[in-house]
Formats: structure tokens, C-alpha cells, sequence
């Protein structure tokens, strides 16, 4: 780079300046796509990618020779040649991540530059590559009306280009065509940063809604499920009260009885309404260990028998050798709780219910089939999920809420087990637990 005598790299071109009418741009044969924006990399370029345009081949020699060696923020120049404005853009569009065009104005017409000027910025849509104009016939391209006219970054006479003035020139454009594509990554960077908060707080808002609606349902189911029982509750004490001495024992009893039914209602809501707050909030705590199945259904067993002799229910229970299994204690007897509490409800009148063990290669299952009404394939889509009311009611005027299976769903899914039904209509339910036999 060293030239003390500071000498002129591009002579003066000796052809006469001519009016003439611009000629527009021949393109390439293939037409070149619009693209929407440049598409700008993360990673840090190599090196800088430089574009001679010129269709004078001197020009490319000298250009070359004076930017040998040249490093700008230690990275090296790849020069690209071009000889024509249409060759000049088909090399742009495969090269997306051009910096600096080196770019003549007479070459295929008496203005191609100047239409490639005009095709870079708003058909490749590349506001980022910086464009100097440099002309040996500057009466085709007046500098001020270029200036004001085209999105070109400098402009430059070839008279006037010695090579510090290109070394100076280069060096300028890199250091804008840097900063320009680092200011692109950090607004990419802030677009997609607001993009994925604007993505979050539709999704918050959505589940607010979604919740607020849970919220409502809640309300209008718990005031339903609880005015019932209440009112019960209310009207047979204030009769036990008032008509006590004109009351038999057998109607006190049956007062009491309702009295008694209802507040069972009563608790049996709450309960679950505090089951699914505990399991929604969180709070939830399952401590899981080895245990045997078989003790657990056998004492619930004993919990129901009176239930099923109420209907004539008949139980039957097939169990293994080894029901050990891998799960919190508590949770397990709620979710069978619940289970066998179902199969009754819906079991018909002098009926059966038939709850048996498998023992699989990893867990136990547990089946408890029913002989009610069954499920239509809608209905089992309904099934675990919260306050979900089917058409199949309970035999015996039994009350449900509505929440029990969703609690087992989510129980089940704490423990790392699996809870299913098959069911057909007319033919009963087969509801089935699987508890892991081993602490994985």
C-alpha cells in the first residue's frame, strides 16, 4: 500500500461526453426472486466479500493488486468480479452477505450501474451492502443529481481514486456495512425477544381466561352441589325442631338419615374441591415406597360391603401371590376409593363387581369391572377431566361430583402410573389402574 508519489490508479477515459437517452437494464435470464428483507447470520463473517463491477478488465487487475493483503477488523477481503451489471446481480443474489460493491456506471448501457443501484435496493431488498460509484465518465452521472436520485453510498471519479482514497474508501464502507448488520442482529434480537413476551402474555392471557371460565363453573356448580344438600339439611332439622312431639321415630329417623345424606353431600364436595386446589396449586405431596395393593383393597373392601349389600351387590375380588408396588400409601387408597366407590354407584341392582390383580413385567394392574350401563365411545373422551357430567347416572340416586376421576387422573400421574377405562354401552365399565413395581 505503500506509494509515496500518491499515484493515480485510473486514468482519464479520452471518450467525448455524448447525450444520449439511458437504456434500461438488461436482467438475468432467470428472473431473481424479491426477498422480503437480508437475511442476516449470528455467526461473524470470515471474511469481508468485495464485488468488482466493471467491464473494463484493468480495472479488476489494479483493484486487486491495490487491495492485496488489505485486513479490516483481522479479517481478509474474498473480491468477486463482475463484468456487466446483469452478471453483477447474479452474483448478488447468491452472495447475500456482500459488504462493499465497487461499482462503474457505463458498461451494457449508458446507466446499467445506476439500474443495478436501483435493482439491489428494491428488488434483492438490500439495504445493507454499501454501493460506491465510481465513473471515468462522470457527464452520464452529474454527482449531486446521482447523490440525491440513487441509495448509493459514496461516489467516486476514477480520475480521482488514488489508492489511499480506495484503501480510505473501503475501510469506510466495511466499518458502516459492520455496524449496519450488527445494529440488524440486535433489532432481530429485540423483535424476537417482543416476539416470544407478546407469544407469553397471549398464552398467560388465554389460560387467565381459561381459568376465570374454570372459575365461573366452579362457583355455579359448588352453589348448585352445595344448596341442595343445604336446603335438605335445613328443612328436615327445622322439622325435627318444630314437630318433634307429632314426629314417630321412624320419621325421625328418616329425617336424620336425610339430614345425615346430605351433609355426607356436603363434605364429600369440599373434600374434593380442597383436593383439586392442593393438586392445582402444587402442593400436592406424594412420598412414594413399597407397598402391598392386596392390603389396601382388602380394607376398602370391608368399607364397602355395606354399600353393596344396600344394592345386593356381590364383590369379587381375585388377587396374587405378590402385589407389591412401588407408590404413595395415601394417594393409592383415595384413587381406589374412588374406583370402587364408582362401580357400586353405577352397578345395577342385585349385580356384580369384579376387582382383580395382573402382574405385569413392570407394574401391577388393578381391574375393577362393573356391570352398569357402560360408556358411549363421546362419553369415555370425557372421562378425568374436571367436572365432567356424563349421561349415565348413578342406580341408587348416589351423589357425584364430578372432580373424582379427575383427582385419580392426577394422582395416578404423580406416582408415574397409568389409569385407563374400556367400556361398552349396556355392558359395564372396566376401569384399571397400573402402579410401577419398581423405584426406576
Amino acid at each position: 500500500m505503500n506509494n509515496p508519489d500518491d499515484e493515480l490508479l485510473f486514468a482519464d477515459e479520452e471518450d467525448e461526453v455524448l447525450t444520449v437517452e439511458p437504456a434500461s437494464l438488461p436482467m438475468p435470464e432467470t428472473p431473481l426472486e424479491p426477498r422480503p428483507s437480508l437475511k442476516v447470520s449470528n455467526a461473524q463473517p470470515s471474511a469481508w466479500k468485495v464485488l468488482i463491477v466493471d467491464d473494463d478488465e484493468d480495472v479488476h487487475h489494479i483493484t486487486r493488486f491495490v487491495l492485496d493483503g488489505y485486513r479490516y477488523q483481522n479479517r481478509h477481503l474474498i473480491l468477486l468480479s463482475a463484468y456487466s451489471a446483469k452478471q453483477a446481480l447474479e452474483i448478488l443474489a447468491k452472495n447475500e452477505d456482500t459488504a462493499v460493491v465497487l461499482l462503474d456506471v457505463v458498461m451494457e448501457s449508458n446507466d446499467a450501474g445506476l439500474q443495478a443501484v436501483k435493482h439491489i435496493r428494491e428488488q434483492l431488498k438490500n439495504p445493507f451492502v454499501r454501493i460506491i460509484l465510481r465513473t471515468g465518465q462522470p457527464g452520464y452521472a452529474p454527482e449531486r443529481e446521482i447523490i440525491l436520485k440513487y441509495d448509493i453510498n459514496d461516489y467516486k471519479d476514477k480520475t480521482e481514486l488514488t489508492d489511499d482514497k480506495l484503501f480510505s474508501a473501503i475501510t469506510t464502507s466495511l466499518r458502516s456495512y459492520s455496524d449496519m448488520v450488527l445494529l440488524e442482529l440486535f433489532r432481530a434480537d429485540l423483535e424476537q425477544k417482543v416476539e416470544e413476551r407478546t407469544r407469553e402474555l397471549r398464552e398467560k392471557n388465554l389460560r387467565l381466561e381459561q381459568l376465570n371460565r374454570e372459575k365461573n363453573e366452579f362457583l355455579s356448580i359448588a352453589a348448585h352441589d352445595l344448596k341442595n344438600p343445604l336446603f335438605s339439611i335445613q328443612g328436615f332439622s327445622h322439622l325435627v325442631k318444630t314437630s318433634y312431639d307429632q314426629l314417630n321415630k321412624k320419621q325421625i329417623q328418616e329425617f336424620m338419615y336425610l339430614i345425615e345424606s346430605g351433609s355426607e353431600r356436603m363434605f364429600l364436595l369440599i373434600k374434593n374441591l380442597l383436593d383439586v386446589n392442593i393438586i392445582e396449586s402444587g402442593k400436592m405431596q406424594i412420598s412414594p415406597s413399597f407397598m402391598v395393593l392386596n392390603e389396601v383393597i382388602q380394607t376398602l373392601l370391608k368399607v364397602y360391603a355395606a354399600k353393596a349389600d344396600e344394592k345386593n351387590i356381590q364383590i369379587a375380588y381375585q388377587s396374587i401371590d405378590d402385589s407389591t408396588v412401588f407408590a404413595d400409601s395415601s394417594a393409592t387408597e383415595q384413587v381406589l376409593d374412588n374406583l370402587i366407590s364408582n362401580a357400586i354407584k353405577y352397578s345395577a341392582f342385585d349385580s356384580k363387581v369384579d376387582i382383580y390383580l395382573e402382574d405385569k413385567a413392570r407394574c401391577i394392574r388393578c381391574n375393577i369391572q362393573d356391570h352398569g350401563q357402560g360408556l358411549s365411545a363421546d362419553e369415555q373422551q370425557k372421562l378425568f377431566k374436571k367436572f365432567s357430567r356424563l349421561s349415565t347416572r348413578p342406580t341408587n340416586n348416589e351423589h357425584s361430583t364430578g372432580l373424582g376421576l379427575f383427582i385419580v387422573k392426577k394422582l395416578m400421574d404423580a406416582m408415574g402410573g397409568v389409569v385407563g377405562c374400556h367400556s361398552e354401552e349396556n355392558k359395564g365399565s372396566c376401569f384399571y389402574i397400573e402402579l410401577p413395581k419398581f423405584a426406576d
